[in-house]
């Protein structure tokens, strides 16, 4: 018997089932997918235990009669596409046939269906197997039960996170169907209590700022500038909202193409990079974009789970880009002034004669002649004869003032003997200071420029968090707490987290709905940022990290990171020749020399070689 054999049809099921399945927000995607499909005008989704225990989708779509409620279940089995031109023109969200094929693979699913009131089928399934169909009564749409996930793949079980965990999960993959499909509703329900409820509301931009006010609350909502209408047209539509300054707290940033949320990397790279060019800043405002256009320009099948496609228009993307930059420029609350006319060239002398060089250029009238000293004076100007007046007296170019006065006067170059951690001697030679800004050094192999405000960030947070690790933060309570207003899915992260909090000296407390109050706060921070933190924490990726000494590490470097920013020294701060050797001494004695805590960079070298290039000496 030969090495390679054919898998049996159950294992590779299984097989199957873990590339589309990997936790309870797997199966709420693939079903609310579905109900969507169908035309559904209100979804419901009931969990226990987070979705490990039960999921229950319910919708009231086209459903299903009995045959094709039996052959939904088999694997590639789907109404979407019937052939390979149909799959460069899906407009549907689910078009493969895996996933209730891949559920039923792991789990014990029921479904009841039907077309027309009444008349409904139900279908039991237990790990890829069929336990039995019978007719039943039922209302027009579909309802999917699905129970005991990975009841028979206890190595993907056992990966499963906790309940709350699990929850949040399947949540924010509801918000981001609830933002794309305004008019439709959306309920969620964990042991019988309501998470999300959304009301359905009218297409357009303002029913969409009324959606995101469900999710998000009201204060995000007033702080969006919308995308403007002119990037719509027949073929295509930019539309959506991009946040102003205040919405850079936390991450929320959703991109939908054709109703479908993706993590498309090339449209966020060209959303960081206009806020880069635009703001001059490295956070970044709350961002809805929707992209409509039709379904051949796009390729939605090139990745599993369908989280990412593909342009076939790259010119697509520019004009996106285009939409994004205007939109950030209201949003930061600029607008171009428009000029009556042209602004003239400044007249300006000539600032330098050469190297003995006596020719001067005549100089601008405007910019050279003494006005008039008195009235008189004036007068008679006003009244010389078009002829010609007599020239007023030239001001010897040794009595006119500089254009620019230095404002940091220039140090003598003296070597400074710096080492590293390494204990290596490097010697620099301090050159002096730029614009109150740059600290400049001459190294044995190019120019290096360390920025003073980053170096002693750099500095203050090592000692900041090495003195805050040997005691317990301290809290202030306040008197007025300030409201924290959270998507459905933050609010649960931030409870969940909570309890981790309170030794770094937070203290909330849960409202109704997704409101939390901020009761007390670490006494060396402000309220502003401390909202700030708490926002971060409440939109951070990934899973809720709630072990105390892993949270008080990430909040002590955090505090540290704050105050070391404030406390900082300023650019356009002069220094003295001292100050500047100390500062640099020290900065090559930390533990990281090269990189503030937010990721600037410290030091740039401008290597021999490079310098030589640019002045075309290479």
């Amino acid at each position: 018997m030969g090495r390679i054999q054919l898998l049996e049809d159950r294992l590779i099921s299984k097989i199957a089932a873990g590339e589309v399945v990997e936790r309870p927000a797997s199966v709420v995607k693939e079903l609310v997918e579905n109900a969507l499909d169908a035309g559904a005008s209100e979804v419901g989704i009931e969990l226990e235990a987070g979705g490990k225990r039960r999921i229950v989708v319910s919708d009231d779509g086209i459903g299903m009669d009995r045959d094709d409620a039996l052959l939904a279940f088999d694997r590639h089995a789907t109404s979407k596409i019937h052939s390979l031109d149909d799959l460069e023109h899906v407009e549907t969200l689910g078009f493969r046939g895996e996933a209730l094929a891949s559920i039923a693979a792991v789990a014990r699913v029921e479904l009841r269906t039907a077309a027309r009131p009444g008349e409904g089928c139900l279908v039991r399934i237990e790990g890829g197997r069929v336990k039995g169909v019978e007719p039943v009564s039922h209302p027009r749409g579909t309802r999917v039960e699905m129970a005991s996930l990975f009841f028979n793949v206890p190595a993907r079980r056992k990966f499963l996170k906790t309940p709350q965990t699990e929850l949040r999960r399947s949540v924010e993959v509801v918000q981001g169907y609830a933002l794309a499909n305004p008019d439709v509703r959306f309920t969620v329900c964990h042991q019988d209590r309501t998470v999300v409820d959304t009301l359905p509301v009218a297409e357009g931009s303002e029913g969409l700022r009324e959606r995101i006010a469900q999710l998000f609350g009201m204060a995000l909502a007033r702080e969006l500038e919308a995308i403007a209408p002119e990037f719509v047209t027949e073929q295509e539509a930019v539309t959506g909202f991009v946040g102003n300054p205040a919405t850079t707290r936390g991450r929320r940033l959703f991109v939908f193409v054709n109703r479908r949320l993706v993590h498309d990397r090339t449209v966020l790279a060209r959303f960081y990079r206009t806020v880069r060019d635009e703001w001059r800043s490295d956070e970044y405002p709350a961002l809805f974009l929707f992209l409509d256009l039709l379904a051949e320009d796009v390729d939605v099948n090139v990745h599993p789970r369908k989280a990412e496609v593909r342009f076939r228009n790259l010119a697509f993307v520019d004009r996106v880009e285009e939409a994004l930059r205007r939109t950030l420029i209201l949003a930061r609350g600029e607008e171009q002034a428009p000029l009556a006319s042209p602004l003239a060239p400044p007249q300006v002398p000539a600032a330098w004669d050469g190297l003995g060089g006596k020719h001067r250029p005549e100089a601008p009238r405007e910019a050279w002649e003494p006005r008039p000293a008195t009235a008189e004076a004036a007068e008679r100007s006003e009244t010389a004869s078009p002829a010609g007046p007599e020239p007023a007296a030239r001001v010897p170019p040794a009595e006119v003032g500089h254009i620019a006065q230095a404002a940091f006067a220039p140090i003598e170059p003296r070597p400074v003997a710096l080492s590293g951690r390494s204990g290596q001697k490097r010697p620099f030679r301090l050159l002096g200071q730029y614009k109150g800004s740059l600290i400049l050094l001459e190294g044995h192999d190019g120019l290096y420029l360390i920025d003073q405000h980053v170096a002693h960030e750099r500095l203050l947070y090592e000692r900041l968090r090495r003195a805050m690790a040997a005691e317990r933060t301290a809290s202030q309570t306040l008197l007025t707490p300030p409201i924290l207003e959270l998507a459905p899915a933050e609010a649960m992260r931030l409870r969940e987290i909570a309890p981790a909090l309170e030794p770094c000296g937070f203290s909330l407390a849960p409202l109704s709905g997704n409101a939390i109050a901020i009761t007390a706060i670490p006494a060396v921070v402000s309220i502003d940022e401390a909202e700030g933190m708490l926002q971060s924490l409440a939109t951070a990726a990934g899973e809720a990290d709630v072990d105390a000494a892993a949270m008080g590490r990430r909040l002590l470097e955090a505090l540290a990171a704050s105050l070391a920013c404030r406390a900082a020294v300023k650019i356009h701060h002069p220094l003295t020749v001292p100050e500047m050797e100390r500062l640099v001494s020290e900065l090559f004695e930390a533990e990281q020399p090269y990189a503030c805590p937010h990721g600037r960079p410290i030091v740039l070298q401008m290597t021999d070689a490079e310098l030589e290039r640019r002045f075309g000496r290479r």
